[in-house]
């Protein structure tokens, strides 16, 4: 009984690990051209970006983002933490977090 538990699961692990590997889920991800303007619409409406200056740093996190030099999930993962804030403030938490979180990685913004 115990032997044949043990089975079953190392065979769920090995069908599972298949199933993950078939389907890309290990390989990175490009960017598509649809995602980076939705990425940058969902930038410019969710941090309520007004000034020509706010525009201008959103199309630059935008660009190193098809450049590969920051990651989406970094830009995403920033981009929700500043939403706790108020419409006003936004932009400006966005901004200096993602100054200093790049800044962790050696890109400068």
């Amino acid at each position: 009984m115990r032997r044949r538990m043990l089975k079953w699961i190392a065979g769920s692990f090995a069908l599972g690990g298949a199933y993950a590997l078939g389907q890309g889920w290990l390989a990175p991800q490009r960017l598509d051209a649809a995602e980076v303007a939705n990425l940058q619409d969902t930038l410019e409406r969710g941090l309520y970006a007004r000034l020509p200056e706010q525009f201008a740093f959103i199309a630059l996190v935008v660009k190193l983002v098809e450049q590969d030099k920051l990651e989406l999930k970094l830009v995403y993962s920033t981009f929700q933490w500043s939403r706790k804030y108020d419409k006003g403030r936004r932009y400006y938490y966005f901004e200096a977090a993602i100054r200093k979180r790049a800044g962790d990685l050696g890109v400068v913004v």
